[in-house]
């Protein structure tokens, strides 16, 4: 029979001749004297299929037709939802988002680091260009709109703008090759021969199919025709071909890259193409002497030939040109200053500029100073930190200095070494640029401008009256340091004009006060 503990109700089995002992509870130890009324009361359980009667008949076999009437209002389910929508993106989804967006930024970045007239691009055809972002917005576009399931809209708004931004990279960044090589049409070369002893003339028609006028006909289509300039040379290799190709460039104020067409099996002549060019064919041929004999121009025709000098190329031990302690080191860069490529003379100051002068300083300085007035932007800077340390109290710089300074000024490249120089050479005429430096970067320009002495207030005074507060409250402190006596009236007068701005007179009185100890 089954019991119940009168302690912690648990049950058990015991045989009925306890009744009327005293027991132990098994599970709580409790001792307590068997009775009836310990003996559990539940009734055992029975099955349908275990009776007798196995007669089912009486139950349905169907549910009903249809639901009853209820008291209460049924919940009303909505119908099923895309899970994909409510839940959080699958990770295929925000991969191929994800994938799409960085490879369409992926070639934007690519365009906006490699895509410009000096980039290593320069060489991809613009029609390429436009092949490669038209691929790369179709994909990413796919891409992008497949992974925005969750908000499509957003997706293909995306993909429009990032397609739109791509297609438009080309149209920035177009094609600026530097060589091109026709492998379909091979252009007869003759032998090339001393330029003192010029065969008979040839008509103009046979000399245009010589040199391979092609590409100059179909510049002059696409380009305003005084805008393009062919070069003909003959008498060179690869190495010299490169060197005169980045000279023109460079000698043309980089309006164009130029593009290099072979000529010949042989390769000892090519055809060097400029457009966009704003200097006339007479100025370009005069360029072109620099390199070698002008033997023909056709100013119709828009060519130059040129019987190129071979002598201006040549091998250079790169380990003695960038050792300082090699004693060749000197004139293998001064050297390289001549070198006909404006790359090999930027290195070549630059390497200069760092290094110790020596025993060719005079010709050196010489030649910084002769190419200075002439050189492009960047060359000239170069060259300007290279007279820092190698010209002399005795070097005659000031009008080639005042030139190029004149030059930067209107780029906006004036460095802060030119204006040192300027200042300490005393070059007439340097402070109408450095008061142009100063008014717009006062704080920049005013150590420079305490180098003029007692200059300064000649500099400053008149122009108090138009200065804003804070070139009013910079000028004051230079002032300070050295105005004269002779300025002291000028600025008494101009504080006590009425409406004067408080924060003008405090800075200016500061001066004056200044100016009065130092008296």
């Amino acid at each position: 029979m089954k019991i119940n503990c009168p302690e912690c109700d648990q049950e058990f089995n015991v045989g009925e001749d306890l009744l009327g002992c005293k027991v132990e509870c098994g599970s709580c130890d409790h001792l307590f004297t068997l009775g009836e009324e310990h003996v559990s009361q539940t009734k055992e359980r029975a099955f349908p299929s275990e009776g007798k009667n196995k007669d089912l008949s009486k139950f349905s076999k169907s549910s009903p037709g249809k639901t009853g009437e209820v008291a209460f209002t049924p919940a009303n389910y909505q119908s099923d939802v895309n899970p994909d929508l409510v839940g959080p993106p699958r990770p295929r989804m925000t991969l191929a988002l994800a994938t799409g967006i960085v490879l369409m930024l992926l070639v934007i970045v690519v365009f906006l680091l490699l895509g410009g007239k000096e980039g290593p691009m320069r060489d991809v055809e613009t029609n390429n260009r436009f092949i490669l972002c038209g691929f790369s917005a179709l994909v990413g576009s796919a891409l992008v709109i497949f992974g925005a399931s969750q908000n499509r809209l957003l997706g293909v708004l995306v993909a429009i703008i990032l397609s739109v931004i791509l297609m438009f990279m080309p149209v920035l960044f177009p094609a600026n090759p530097i060589s091109s090589f026709i492998s379909d049409v091979e252009v007869p070369v003759a032998e090339e021969i001393d330029p003192m002893n010029e065969p008979e003339p040839e008509s103009l028609q046979d000399y245009l199919i010589r040199i391979g006028n092609g590409p100059v006909e179909e510049a002059m289509l696409a380009n305003p025709r005084e805008s393009v300039v062919g070069i003909y040379v003959r008498n060179t290799d690869f190495s010299m071909l490169e060197k005169i190709a980045s000279y023109l460039y460079y000698s043309t104020g980089r309006a164009s890259r130029e593009v290099v067409f072979p000529r010949g099996d042989a390769g000892s002549a090519a055809l060097i193409l400029l457009v966009e060019q704003k200097e006339s064919i007479a100025a370009i041929a005069r360029l072109c002497e620099r390199f070698g004999r002008i033997v023909r121009v056709e100013e119709d025709w828009r060519i130059i030939e040129v019987y190129a000098d071979s002598t201006l190329v040549s091998d250079v031990d790169q380990l003695k040109l960038t050792n300082p302690e090699d004693p060749d080191f000197e004139s293998l860069n001064l050297k390289a200053l001549k070198d006909l490529d404006p790359r090999e003379q930027v290195e070549a100051a630059s390497r200069l500029a760092v290094a110790k002068p020596g025993a060719l300083r005079n010709e050196i300085v010489r030649q910084f100073v002769d190419m200075l007035p002439e050189s492009h932007s960047e060359l000239q800077l170069v060259i300007i930190k290279a007279l820092k340390t190698w010209a002399t109290p005795e070097t005659d710089m000031g009008e080639a200095l005042l030139h190029a300074a004149r030059k930067l000024h209107m780029k906006d490249m004036v460095s802060r070494e030119c204006m040192e120089l300027l200042i300490e050479r005393k070059v007439e005429g340097s402070e109408m640029i450095l008061m142009d430096l100063w008014n717009l970067e006062p704080a920049h320009w005013s150590d420079i401008v305490i180098q003029l002495g007692a200059g300064a207030e000649v500099m400053l005074l008149p122009r108090i009256a138009t200065m804003t507060t804070e070139q009013i409250s910079i000028a004051s402190e230079i002032l300070a340091k050295t105005g004269s006596k002779d300025c002291l009236k000028y600025l008494q007068d101009f504080i006590a004009k009425p409406g004067l701005d408080a924060k003008k007179i405090k800075s200016l009185q500061a001066a004056i006060d200044e100016i009065k100890k130092r008296s």
